[in-house]
């Protein structure tokens, strides 16, 4: 054998290596980034903001949903991460903007806020992200999204207002970015009816007066 013939036997098999990463290393999945969204609706016409001021705390997250990959289950025993279908933003943070967003644009309160401003807020608004996952049951699929809130007056840390939002939208087109769409429709629709609680609970909870002199 001359040394050509040898050298393209010594490059055969190492030819072979590389175009065999190659082609594994295509067929790695690229990460698909989502988030929670929606377009605010106006206000109702002659509704006006119930005085009072609020602060949007961070909600708590339970840990199983604490992460950057997108749950989906089949079972309530078990628990399933996507690999490459991740949120852009850790889901409280995103849950917890829209909250803020949507009650400021409400306006239920004269004034909404996430940090602390000069003078303190007559009222906080804490909570608890427990689920936000893909079910997947038999051939249906459904967004699922599980939130508890707390309307707390700080004048004597009273809690005045408690919500649990445990909601499902069957999702039709069995892809991920529909389920995202789907947790972001059920938001909007249940946090449409927080607000309107709101209203008629801040009719009532004001901090109660001081004693005159």
């Amino acid at each position: 054998m001359n040394r050509g013939a040898r050298m393209r036997h010594c490059l055969h098999p190492i030819l072979a290596l590389l175009l065999a990463a190659g082609a594994g290393c295509s067929a790695i999945p690229e990460e698909t980034y989502f988030t929670l969204a929606y377009s605010l609706r106006p206000p109702a016409a002659g509704e006006r903001p119930v005085a009072g001021t609020l602060r949007v705390r961070d909600l708590d997250v339970s840990p199983a949903y604490d992460k950057d990959r997108i749950v989906y289950r089949f079972s309530p025993y078990q628990f399933q991460y996507y690999n490459y279908m991740l949120w852009a933003v850790k889901p409280n943070k995103m849950v917890t903007d829209l909250l803020a967003r949507h009650l400021g644009h409400a306006g239920v309160f004269e004034a909404v806020q996430r940090e602390y401003a000069d003078s303190p807020p007559e009222f906080e608004l804490a909570g608890m992200l427990e689920a936000i996952e893909e079910l997947d049951s038999g051939d249906e699929w459904f967004a699922h999204l599980v939130v508890v809130l707390q309307l707390i007056r700080r004048a004597d840390g009273r809690t005045v207002w408690t919500k649990r939002i445990d909601a499902q939208k069957r999702v039709y087109n069995k892809q991920p970015v529909y389920v995202v769409r789907a947790i972001s429709e059920l938001l909007e629709e249940e946090l449409d009816a927080a607000c309107q609680e709101l209203r008629t609970v801040m009719a009532r909870a004001r901090p109660p007066a001081e004693d005159a002199p």
